[in-house]
């Protein structure tokens, strides 16, 4: 009977243990899930960024938010990217940020997180950086849209090349071609031998060719208006007034918070550096590429550009300045000064130009994109490291365009992605 008596002790004890043990891995197993699986979320739904304007339109309703999370959800699931960040908002207000799978493929890549994880920008450094500063310039009177680019650059003559204007290298219509020729052994070198030798194809303001090379020398332009360097100028005209501080041109190699976009040779990521090979043979931190930045810091310069150049108070670029490189330029096909537009009759032809423009932004080629529509105000940003090592097709198109008509509710009829150097198959 003792015998009995202590085997039923005993069972109640193990019993007990084993329940405690249920309960604990219960505690403990979705800590596991973080580790183990890329598809984990850092999520938030802001603040409101800055006043409330007034205005009538509606906010975004939270099931098309839920809706817009889930599309990026699934393409993390389905390999297209390791993780990516998503930021939407309405004029000055922010609706979400959400980090959504890692930075990379392994369980112990960091999490995406929209306010803190630094995306390599790609083109998208066009807008963000170097016709931000441009508008900087002309509304402080520094920089006219009209001026030869001989006048900021004495270099850039000769060979057609007097013709060109600020206005034609913000709209891809200078005559240069896509890329650049790379002659010299420093960055400097190369710099200064591509502004004095580099070559006009076409009679500017007659073609658009969209060219790196071209936003290389307004980089240069705008670095001679300013009297610094263009990140210099930019962290204190733009980035600082608005809290981006999180945005910068190459934070270098040991950037832990930088998403990579390639593997070395040795599978070692390649991060904190510019994806794009022009600009790292300039140095790095070029008009068309080099720009870092958060998915939050994208969506505060969103926000103010969409609320007309002010954000929480601070004004920081005109209204009628944002207004005039927004809309379609004549002659210029779906081109903007700097930016992409979108047009409702679809593709048009570059001579005609785009006669009912409704949204516009840019894209980069390592998967980021910025896109803001003219009627509600409504902005999406979504960055990827699509680059990285993806282990499913690429169809980054698609989920702009579903992300924007489902956010903005507007139909996208042309492609996303209209520039040669930056489509996406």
């Amino acid at each position: 009977m003792k015998y009995a008596s202590r085997s039923k002790g005993w069972v109640r004890i193990a019993s007990a243990l084993m329940l405690l043990s249920f309960c604990a891995l219960a505690i403990v197993r979705p800590y596991f899930y973080l580790m183990d699986v890329p598809h984990v979320r850092i999520r938030r739904v802001t603040a409101i960024l800055g006043r409330l304007t007034g205005r009538s339109e509606s906010m975004v309703p939270q099931a098309a938010l839920d809706s817009a999370e889930a599309i990026v959800d699934r393409e993390v699931r389905r390999g297209a990217f390791p993780g990516a960040a998503l930021a939407v908002g309405q004029r000055d207000r922010s609706l979400l940020e959400v980090g959504i799978g890692r930075i990379g493929w392994t369980g112990r890549a960091g999490l995406v997180d929209a306010e803190a994880t630094m995306y390599d920008l790609a083109s998208l450094t066009k807008v963000v950086a170097t016709t931000a500063a441009v508008m900087a310039l002309v509304d402080d009177g520094r920089m006219r849209l009209d001026d030869p680019v001989r006048r900021y650059l004495p270099a850039f003559s000769g060979k057609g090349r007097d013709q060109v204007t600020i206005r034609h290298l913000l709209t891809h219509t200078s005559g240069l071609p896509a890329g650049a020729r790379i002659v010299g052994t420093t960055p400097g070198e190369r710099l200064r031998a591509w502004i004095a030798n580099a070559p006009v194809y076409d009679k500017p303001g007659t073609k658009v060719v969209y060219s790196d090379g071209g936003f290389m020398i307004l980089g240069a332009a705008v670095a001679a208006a300013a009297g610094e360097s263009e990140g210099a100028y930019l962290q204190r005209r733009i980035y600082g007034p608005l809290g981006m501080a999180n945005t910068r041109y190459e934070p270098g190699e040991g950037c832990e918070a930088c998403a990579p976009t390639l593997s070395l040779k040795d599978g070692t990521p390649f991060r904190g550096k510019t994806n794009d090979p022009l600009s790292r043979k300039m140095g790095g931190a070029t008009g068309n590429a080099g720009l870092f930045s958060s998915a939050s810091d994208v969506g505060r310069f969103a926000a103010m550009v969409a609320n007309g150049g002010e954000l929480d108070g601070v004004r920081v670029l005109k209204t009628e300045t944002v207004r005039e490189f927004t809309r379609a330029q004549p002659g210029a096909g779906t081109r903007g000064l700097g930016w992409e537009v979108f047009c409702r009759e679809g593709t048009v032809p570059d001579a005609r130009g785009c006669k009912e423009p409704y949204a516009y932004g840019h894209t980069g080629y390592t998967g980021t994109s910025l896109w803001i529509g003219m009627r509600t105000g409504t902005w999406v940003v979504l960055l990827t490291n699509r680059t990285y090592n993806p282990r499913a097709s690429n169809r980054l198109q698609v989920v702009r365009r579903q992300l924007f008509n489902l956010l903005a509710g507007e139909a996208a009829k042309p492609e996303i992605v209209n520039d040669t150097t930056e489509v996406e198959q």
